[in-house]
């Protein structure tokens, strides 16, 4: 028999952060309901993203005894600054000027950075100001870590994170002070696949809180 669901949504998600930060690698493994065995060796052989890529998972979530199917579409644009763009690629600024007409609206944007990398991790506040023009005053955010499996190597501690965290929710607040979205933190692994299912719900709980729906 076909389950039954109280409700059905689509919703959109944007990794956004810099090159090698994991969001290629991420998409791909929320996409996936297990990993591979082989999965760490071919983390090494993916592209950066040149254009967007569009990846997609069903998910299906309880929440207060309503059940919820949620299809998570993924955009995944390149991570190049323009300001540092060569003659080769595409920057995030270019990606997002040509399909500006198909990216309606985001529902939960991710901030990737990679908790061995400080640097990635203080370029958040770049990556929040090229945001703010394809959001709304519902876009729900997650600042992701990546690359967890390092967490011996780690630049992040989670007292910075605490910090940054209340200063990206004031930098939102300030550039678009009609938002009235959530920002949410986690640290996750594409290789040993530690926290994606936590990250799923994350973001499956953004897509129905983006819609309108309460849930809290």
């Amino acid at each position: 028999m076909p389950e039954n669901f109280d409700n059905k949504l689509t919703g959109y998600v944007m990794p956004i952060g810099n090159g090698a930060v994991g969001k290629t690698s991420l998409s791909l493994t929320l996409e996936m309901n297990d990993l591979p065995a082989d999965w760490e060796s071919n983390l090494n052989r993916l592209h950066k993203s040149h254009n967007l890529d569009f990846r997609y998972y069903l998910d299906t979530i309880t929440i207060k005894d309503v059940t919820y199917q949620v299809l998570q579409q993924y955009l995944v644009p390149p991570g190049q600054k323009a300001l540092d763009l060569s003659e080769k690629g595409r920057s995030f600024e270019n990606v997002i000027e040509i399909y500006r007409s198909m990216i309606r609206r985001v529902d939960v944007g991710l901030f990737l950075y990679k908790i061995n990398d400080i640097d990635s991790y203080n370029d958040m506040e770049y990556w929040v100001e090229k945001v703010m023009d394809i959001i709304n005053d519902s876009t729900n955010f997650i600042m992701v870590g990546t690359h967890l499996d390092k967490s011996d190597m780690r630049e992040v501690t989670p007292q910075i994170l605490e910090v940054g965290k209340k200063y990206v929710y004031g930098l939102l607040k300030k550039r678009r002070p009609t938002w009235h979205g959530y920002l949410n933190a986690i640290e996750v692994s594409s290789v040993s696949g530690e926290n994606i299912h936590k990250l799923r719900k994350l973001i499956s709980g953004g897509i129905i809180l983006a819609s309108g729906i309460k849930i809290v």
